[in-house]
């Protein structure tokens, strides 16, 4: 659960109020942050959703904290055509204003 301390830190919430929104104890969250254990399935979707971001984030697997389910399906749909026909090096300038963007 490599980034639920920090997106739970962003949203200004607390262990607590985390464990209550979730059903689960505070402790519980706390083995989560600290890598102790890992949630059940069911868990890991209630985090994400109350948390408004996805497993995948939550996991570590992705840095992208938005959750897909944010974006329009139309506009998902017109970016990734766009993007398929961009050059490799247009491709790279994209992807690295992004991750400056990120980081403001």
């Amino acid at each position: 659960m490599k980034n639920l301390k920090k997106i739970r830190e962003k949203r200004k919430i607390t262990q607590i109020k985390l464990a209550i929104e979730v059903e689960v104890s505070q402790e519980a969250i706390s083995a989560y942050e600290s890598g102790k254990a890992l949630p059940s399935v069911d868990i890991l979707i209630k985090l994400a959703n109350y948390l408004n971001t996805s497993t995948d984030y939550l996991l570590g697997l992705t840095d992208n904290e938005l959750a897909i389910n944010n974006i329009k399906s139309n506009e998902y749909d017109e970016l990734l055509s766009v993007y398929s026909r961009l050059t490799p090096e247009q491709k790279k300038d994209i992807l690295t204003y992004a991750i400056i963007r990120e980081k403001m």
